[in-house]
């Protein structure tokens, strides 16, 4: 009986090997198959997807690029103009002048008791309806310059859909 139990022992210990032989024949396959799908996939990303991304970033780029250049710079040059020309007239020495005599000319009269207030006319309602008109062109103007643009996304190929 010890010889049986030897003997199955050493069947058992001979099946084993042959199991682990195999288990690693199957991984070594399944590592060449891990390589060539990854070669493939590198393959892919720098004949297909590396293109897309490339053409993509230089279309959003160069909309950004245009829209900066035509739009924005310029309405910020104007304000920083406009800046400027109200800093050197403050700094103006015959503005200062002129701004002390009107101050001393409006100190030295007497108060005087206002007009009656006239009553609000067609033209004071004329003139608010114009500054809401310009309000809301300046904010639309704004909107358009800042709102996000559909060129800006890459439309799907036919050809990449059929896979």
């Amino acid at each position: 009986m010890a010889r049986k139990n030897l003997s199955e022992a050493e069947l058992l210990k001979a099946q084993a090997e042959a199991l682990l032989h195999e288990q690693q024949q199957v991984l070594a396959h399944a590592g060449s198959v891990v390589r060539q799908a990854s070669r493939e996939l590198g393959r892919f990303t720098s004949d297909e997807v590396v293109p897309r991304v490339v053409s993509g970033t230089r279309t959003a780029a160069k909309s950004t690029r245009d829209k900066l250049v035509d739009e924005v710079l310029p309405s910020v040059a104007a304000v920083i103009g406009s800046t400027m020309s109200v800093i050197d007239a403050a700094r103006d020495q015959r503005v200062r002048q002129l701004t002390k005599s009107v101050a001393n000319i409006a100190n030295s009269r007497k108060a005087v008791a206002p007009a009656a207030a006239a009553s609000a006319g067609a033209g004071k309602y004329i003139a608010l309806g114009i500054g809401v008109a310009a309000l809301l062109g300046v904010g639309y103007v704004v909107w358009q310059t800042f709102r996000a643009d559909d060129e800006l996304w890459v439309a799907e190929d036919d050809a990449f859909s059929e896979d």
